[in-house]
């Protein structure tokens, strides 16, 4: 970035502070808001609310924390009108995105979001303190987080969440692998007590009249061992039942035009574009948390929790013409057919420790084992190799499945130590941490993986082997890959002064597998200046191992590659044919991360805070184009790609939010606010250009918004919350790449306006929303791309990489009874 263009985005920032109040992130209350006098410290309390992440202290406040940290509740999660983690954090976050591609296999089950731009694999999760597990797909398609396997935030249900606290620093020295973006820390719902029972259902449908999206939530606390306030324990079941229909928005929508006898082969494109299905997967979705504690004595307590999901996920292909010999029989299909990938998912996350206190520390023992299971059932297919060799062909297809496994053994010891030469107790944090991550890949039946390489159609080409739009995973990819490693940390912490608060941290890891050691550090500083003004600032270096998932993943499968369908291989770095194209074992990802910060409050119902940040990474992880294979021992496989320490990126940016309360008098209260986040990555070195060319470095700078804008209002009036929010996404580019017949495009800016409801009555709420409300769609991709994801001759008129989908304006309702 240059200096000058940082220093305007950093002074547009600072003018809107000014001129606008509030913020996105506005924490409130969990109880229910039945009047507007609980509303009048909202602000207050947010600022007061002692918070877990990024800290070992046991009383630094929001107000007081030496890192940005954002606090989401139920409502705020809840004002979003979404069904899903992931799209919430989009709109409440403006440093998040979550883009929602289609026709993308697996990855339109498992969505990768980003952070501060950066690969969605550099943000590590963690549910009440604990590490949660990663999902066991790569997104290895041609989109924003392509080569990553990140956490799946869709696998834990909004219905189980108390609050949630997002670290905007790197944390590494605090957390180890993957901290390089941020935290995000999820805490679960907790005690029984009035209002903190509930149970709702919801329903919404898209304008158009598809994408219906039913369910069922809720979550219910019982006490242990007593009546509620004496109990000595509670345990707390959450549930989320959801039913959602898919969605189409290809530019044409009538699969009669593919059929028969539509000469697709001396007339290809005539208009209108041909069918495809473009736009949201059909779900189906069963999750549900069980959370608990008890005391076992004055100074010794259990405690754990069960995360349990399961969620079908059915997606599909580009349709397969009658009258292309190599994908399709027309004796099994007259007029052609549209492939479907059923992707089973299903996640386990258990935790169970016991804490207390000896010798003046504050001990925790814990346990974590994590899962996540995905299946590749290909329905509607068939592989034409096989028919031709045999003269049949199954139709549906067990193609395989991969699975990541995580267990964690975690000490963590804190307390506060007087010394004579400090103010005020100096806390001291230590811990020790063995993780063992997994990884298995299964190979899917012979029937989808089949493929005979004398097997020739009428030109003498190969018929392609396999399961048509995903190839069955072969029994020499199939087996079980493992590494551990071992983690020691310490962490001080200190007020030196009434002005001054300061933090260091360190902490050694050590893998298997080759990876090796890394030692990682953080300083924390925050001085304030008056009583309305502080500054803070944090200097940390971090680092990422390679995912098992990066090291291990292999898979074949169907991808567009200059308006053509071929088969692409993703193999191992260790394959010997990758190796032939420049692939070498992975190392860690190294970085450095920088941020100042200012936090301004001159009263009680107005906060502003603006923090601006660099981030450095070294031996960044990518994912390389795809190669033209050469090679005649492997026919089957036209492209190949493969994961490598590609090269070096600077991101530079600035944060701000701003909060500021309006009493109206009789006629209520106003919440206002305003956050925004300027980001721009930029690439100082590629180690290959050969291997990442400029379509794949601009996924990297220019795939996710460079400014993302919300405000947003909720005016309170008795029993009446009304919300709106106006965000504004930047624009996105396609980089120009002639190797793969990609014209350059940019999509412009939008303006997305949501608009929510909902109204209290004794133990009821009733709610409804629209989102989208001017009913905005991305820019439509150029009728001259054809190349990487942009599609436009197949009738895929909206990008993949569109920060807010292409779905248009959605009406939803929920009705709440809470106890």
């Amino acid at each position: 970035m240059h200096t000058s263009s940082f220093r305007r985005h950093a002074l547009w920032l600072s003018m809107v502070s000014a001129l606008v109040s509030g913020s996105l992130v506005h924490a409130q209350d969990t109880a229910t808001q039945d009047n507007t006098t609980t509303q009048d410290n909202k602000n207050v309390k947010q600022l007061q609310q002692v918070v877990v992440t990024g800290t070992r202290a046991t009383s630094r406040t929001v107000d007081e924390s030496l890192a940005p940290i954002d606090v989401l509740t139920p409502k705020d999660l809840s004002s979003t009108g979404a069904g899903d983690l992931a799209t919430a954090l989009n709109r409440l976050l403006p440093s998040l995105d979550f883009p929602r591609p289609a026709i993308n296999d697996g990855n339109d089950a498992l969505r990768p979001a980003s952070l501060r731009g950066l690969s969605p694999d550099d943000v590590l999760v963690l549910v009440n303190g604990k590490r949660y597990h990663t999902s066991a797909l790569v997104n290895y398609n041609e989109s924003v987080g392509r080569g990553s396997a990140p956490v799946d935030l869709n696998s834990i249900p909004i219905a189980a969440i108390d609050h949630i606290e997002v670290l905007r620093d790197g944390a590494s020295a605090q957390y180890g692998s993957d901290a390089i973006a941020g935290v995000i820390n999820i805490i679960l719902k907790g005690a029984p007590g009035p209002g903190k029972n509930d149970i709702d259902v919801y329903g919404g449908v898209m304008d158009v009249g598809d994408g219906a999206n039913n369910g069922v939530e809720g979550s219910v606390a019982i006490p242990l061992g007593g009546v509620e306030d004496k109990a000595p324990g509670w345990m707390r079941f959450s549930w989320n039942y959801q039913s959602v229909m898919n969605t189409n928005r290809a530019e044409n929508t009538d699969p009669t035009f593919n059929y028969p006898p539509r000469d697709f082969v001396n007339n290809p494109y005539p208009p209108p574009t041909p069918y495809q299905r473009y736009g949201e997967p059909a779900e189906k979705v069963m999750q549900a948390v069980i959370n608990m504690d008890y005391r076992l004595g004055d100074s010794l307590e259990l405690y754990g929790n069960l995360i349990l999901g399961k969620r079908d996920v059915t997606s599909n292909g580009y349709w397969r013409m009658w009258n292309n010999p190599d994908r399709n029989v027309i004796a099994v299909y007259p007029d052609g057919f549209l492939p479907h990938i059923v992707n089973p998912t299903r996640d386990y996350q258990g935790t169970l420790g016991i804490k207390g206190q000896a010798l003046g520390w504050n001990w925790d023992l814990s346990g974590t084992h994590g899962e996540n299971d995905l299946v590749f059932d290909i329905t509607n297919s068939i592989n034409t190799n096989l028919y031709h060799s045999t003269g049949s062909s199954p139709t549906s297809f067990f193609s395989g499945r991969y699975a990541t496994k995580l267990d964690v053994l975690d000490f963590d010891a804190a307390r506060e130590f007087s010394l004579g030469f400090l103010k005020n107790p100096l806390t001291v944090a230590w811990g020790v941490e063995y993780k063992k991550d997994e990884y298995d890949v299964g190979a899917g039946e012979p029937a989808s993986w089949y493929f005979n390489p004398n097997a020739l159609d009428p030109s003498g080409n190969v018929y392609p082997g396999g399961s048509q739009v995903w190839p069955g995973i072969t029994p020499n990819l199939a087996g079980n890959f493992s590494r551990h490693n071992y983690a020691a940390y310490f962490d001080l912490e200190n007020d030196v002064t009434d002005k001054f608060s300061a933090g260091v941290a360190g902490r050694y890891e050590n893998y298997s597998g080759g990876v090796g050691s890394v030692v990682s550090g953080k300083l924390s500083g925050r001085y304030q200046f008056t009583d309305t003004f502080a500054l803070r600032a944090t200097a940390s270096n971090g680092f990422r191992a390679p995912s098992m998932a990066q090291v291990n993943y292999s898979s074949t499968v169907t991808l567009v590659s200059n308006g053509q369908l071929v088969q692409v291989g993703t193999l191992r770095p260790n394959d010997p044919l990758a190796i032939a194209y420049g692939a070498k074992p992975l190392s860690p990802e190294k970085s450095s991360n920088y941020s100042i910060g200012a936090v301004f409050t001159p009263f009680d119902r107005l906060n502003a805070t603006l923090d601006v940040y660099q981030i450095r990474i070294w031996h960044q992880i990518l994912y390389s184009d795809p190669l033209t294979n050469t090679n005649p021992n492997f026919p089957q496989i036209a492209q190949l790609q493969f994961f490598v320490n590609g090269g070096n990126t600077r991101t530079r940016g600035a944060d701000l939010v701003v909060n500021y309360n309006q009493e109206l008098g009789d006629w209520g209260r106003l919440n206002n606010g305003v956050s925004a986040n300027y980001n721009q990555v930029h690439i100082e070195e590629i180690s290959n250009p050969a291997l990442l060319g400029p379509y794949n470095q601009g996924l990297l700078t220019k795939g996710t918004p460079r400014t993302k804008y919300v405000l947003y209002s909720d005016w309170l009036r008795g029993g009446w919350n009304v919300h709106a929010d106006f965000t504004r996404y930047g624009s996105v580019t396609d980089v120009s790449d002639p190797a793969i017949g990609l014209v350059g495009q940019t999509f412009a800016p939008r303006w997305l306006l949501n608009l929510s409801a909902n109204y209290s009555l004794q133990n009821w709420i009733f709610a409804a929303g629209i989102d989208n409300v001017t009913n905005q769609y991305p820019t439509k991709v150029a009728l001259s791309n054809n190349g990487g994801y942009e599609d436009r001759t197949n009738g895929l008129q909206y990008s993949a990489l569109s920060p807010f989908g292409f779905d248009g304006r959605y009406w939803y309702g929920k009705v709440t009874y809470r106890w």
